[in-house]
């Protein structure tokens, strides 16, 4: 059984509610238990697995990228972001938020003057569904 600080060598590919590959390993990647690689909830399935198993593990929300939080939407003006051209509908764009770090966010809206972005992880607010694969325990 995996506890924290071990070593695992694990694979996965992630789908989002209509089935669509949202992302993969590429190979099996190393993680170390209680180091934050993966979601929290992930972790505890690799702890009741064994090695060369696989798992369809389904992740509401709240267990993985947490809710869309409306107070993450910020509309910003144009001229504040420092962009080399017009943004879309779409775009990644990195933002200041009341003088902290920035946070990338996503191009929602565009206004006369103002751009609309959300600044929520990407996979906030979706119901997950991961193949996990625990392939060694180092």
């Amino acid at each position: 059984m995996l506890k924290a600080g071990d070593k695992a060598t694990i694979s996965y590919i992630c789908l989002d509610e209509d089935g669509t590959e949202l992302e993969r390993t590429e190979s099996p990647v190393q993680i170390t238990i209680g180091n934050e690689d993966i979601l929290p909830a992930l972790e505890a399935q690799l702890a009741k697995m064994a090695p060369g198993e696989t798992r369809t593990v389904v992740l509401k929300p709240k267990q993985a990228f947490g809710p869309v939080y409306g107070d993450r939407f910020l509309e910003v003006p144009l001229e504040m972001l420092d962009l080399d051209e017009e943004p879309t509908i779409g775009d990644t764009v990195e933002v200041a938020e009341d003088g902290e770090e920035t946070c990338p966010g996503t191009v929602v809206e565009i206004n006369d003057g103002t751009v609309l972005i959300d600044c929520n992880h990407p996979m906030a607010g979706k119901t997950l569904t991961f193949k996990l694969s625990l392939i060694s325990i180092l």
